[in-house]
């Protein structure tokens, strides 16, 4: 287990990675956390500062100060340029020590320690003596923490007893292991997870399941960065945003002090899962997206369900960190606020690239596809950009219409992955009737295009549906009173449908109902995520637990559109 861990912390980066975890680990080895890393403001050299026990001096209460250097400490790193390690002790000496140390401590000795994943190179170590010697008072020394030791407060500290011992320490490993196969590294560390999340009365115990996780799922992204397989990183991480909130969310967390902590884990949690949708989708999907069936031949299979599914499933992923995108920058100020908007347009882009370059996105195999249709299509509504999409949905209403005809090509709700493949086996009306039974899809589908004026294509799709499919059960889902408590556990076994839509030509009774629906059952109320401003949670449950998407996200805005939405242009 130690060398996963020396491993891990060589391979970590200096910025958002090696200095996100620091924090955590110092304040589950009984550390006060003074500051965090920052960015935008002036640190004068301290990346991280804690009040702890210094072991080296018989557990003395020190104020520590952390600079945080990435993999091994090299010549280059010691006096190469201006963020390297002797200037910012420098800057410490300098400025922090004398002007920006809380009163409350500064009579405490000070140790500046420099933090770094590897390990001191011997042909700096002479330089680094010398410097030590040079600087050092009785209030004052330099030290070095590196990778084992670090490793050694991990094993000691947040990985401690559970993870470490029996069953728990073989499922992390495994997950480990089996990287490149992500359907069995994943469903080992859900479990890992579900063993971690064990109930317990305590909370500070609950603080450090939290923490122990967070820690496992660096591991795991580190490892699968490293790989080039990012596919498990990605998964676990929405895994463990989803089954994070429940002890962080601010509504349920009555302590003040706790729900500072819990918050901050969550935090942490959803920039680790931002970090990790970036380097997928848009460093190593985006170069491929607007390429003529690029991302279609990726998918490595001639089947050409197989790459229905597998771009199905990017689409969605595509949509749901733009939405997060559009979140965060409305959530924001300033500088921070205009990148992350620019990204999420950055990211719709790339979305509307993969639709262009890939046709099979036009032919949904599943009904419960409705879930990335939506997403994509309320990420363009987000973004005010609805007339970018509206030939995606047409183009899809087209397709549909002539697939119903002639019974091949119409999306079934099985999930199965075997009937996936032979559907459709043949064109008996029994087997038409048992696969149009029931539909999530065209109630969005058809809603998105009366919102984008193509009334002539959402005509002939109704009219195909009430001639050929009379018996299919149109739906829409809303959560209930039980949701909140069992969504972000993966329980499928709640909420209301609302079934019998009365499809026809307007669409203006369907749109009462809906109304109706989200007048009397409001999300706000149901889902306590939807309640604090995180929307965007709710949306990433429902595709990563494959819910349909609530009526109340998906129709949201729909009398606010404008004509300017609509008719901005064209792409």
């Amino acid at each position: 287990m130690k060398l996963v861990v020396t491993h891990y912390l060589r391979s970590l980066r200096e910025r958002d990675e090696l200095d996100a975890i620091l924090p955590d680990l110092l304040s589950e080895t009984g550390f006060e956390v003074l500051t965090r890393p920052q960015r935008g403001t002036r640190q004068a050299g301290v990346d991280v500062a804690a009040v702890g026990p210094d072991t080296d001096r018989d557990g003395r209460k020190t104020l520590f100060l952390f600079t945080v250097k990435s993999g091994d400490l090299t010549r280059a790193h010691w006096d190469g340029a201006q963020q390297a390690v002797r200037p910012s002790v420098n800057e410490i000496l300098d400025d922090y020590i004398p002007n920006r140390i809380p009163p409350q401590y500064s009579d405490l000795p000070i140790a500046i320690c420099v933090c770094m994943g590897g390990e001191m190179r011997e042909d700096i170590r002479a330089q680094w003596s010398g410097f030590c010697k040079t600087v050092e008072k009785p209030n004052l020394r330099l030290c070095e923490w590196n990778g084992e030791r670090l490793a050694d407060l991990i094993l000691t500290g947040m990985l401690r007893a559970e993870l470490v011992e029996g069953e728990h320490r073989g499922l992390f490993q495994k997950a480990l292991a089996m990287l490149d196969q992500p359907d069995v590294a994943y469903r080992h560390f859900s479990r890992l997870l579900e063993r971690l999340f064990a109930a317990t009365g305590d909370e500070r115990v609950r603080t450090r399941q939290l923490r122990q996780a967070y820690l496992c799922l660096w591991i795991l992204f580190v490892w699968a960065r490293d790989g080039d397989n990012l596919e498990t990183a990605y998964r676990g991480a929405e895994l463990l945003l989803l089954r994070s909130w429940p002890y962080c969310d601010s509504t349920r967390v009555e302590n003040g002090v706790l729900k500072r902590e819990r918050m901050s884990h969550f935090e942490q949690v959803l920039k680790l899962y931002l970090i990790v949708a970036h380097l997928l989708l848009v460093e190593k999907i985006g170069p491929f997206a607007n390429k003529r069936f690029a991302l279609s031949m990726g998918v490595g299979s001639r089947n050409s369900k197989d790459v229905n599914l597998a771009l199905f499933e990017t689409l969605g992923r595509i949509a749901l960190y733009g939405i997060w995108l559009h979140q965060l920058s409305a959530m924001n100020e300033g500088a921070f606020d205009e990148t992350t908007d620019r990204e999420a347009n950055r990211v719709l882009d790339l979305g509307i690239d993969v639709v262009n370059a890939n046709p099979t996105l036009v032919v949904p195999v599943c009904d419960e596809f409705a879930i990335e249709i939506a997403l994509f299509i309320y990420l363009a509504h987000l973004r005010k950009r609805l007339h970018s999409v509206r030939g995606y949905l047409s183009a899809m209403a087209e397709h549909l219409w002539f697939a119903l005809k002639i019974r091949d090509g119409y999306p079934t709700p099985s999930t199965d992955y075997r009937a996936i493949l032979e559907h459709p086996q043949n064109r008996s009306d029994e087997y038409f009737q048992e696969h149009t039974r029931a539909s999530i899809l065209y109630p969005v589908l058809l809603t998105w295009l009366t919102l984008v004026g193509d009334h002539d294509r959402r005509d002939r799709l109704i009219s195909v549906l009430r001639e050929r499919t009379p018996h299919t059960t149109h739906q829409v889902w809303v959560p209930d009173s039980l949701t909140d408590e069992v969504l972000w556990h993966g329980n499928r076994n709640h909420g209301l449908a609302v079934p019998g839509l009365p499809i026809e030509g307007s669409m203006d009774k369907v749109f009462e109902v809906f109304n109706e629906v989200t007048k009397q059952h409001p999300i706000a109320e149901c889902i306590s995520a939807v309640r604090v401003g995180l929307t965007p949670l709710m949306f990433t449950a429902c595709r990563h637990f494959r819910m349909p998407v609530p009526i109340h996200l998906w129709h949201a805005g729909f009398e606010e559109s404008s004509a300017a939405d609509l008719g901005a242009g064209k792409e």
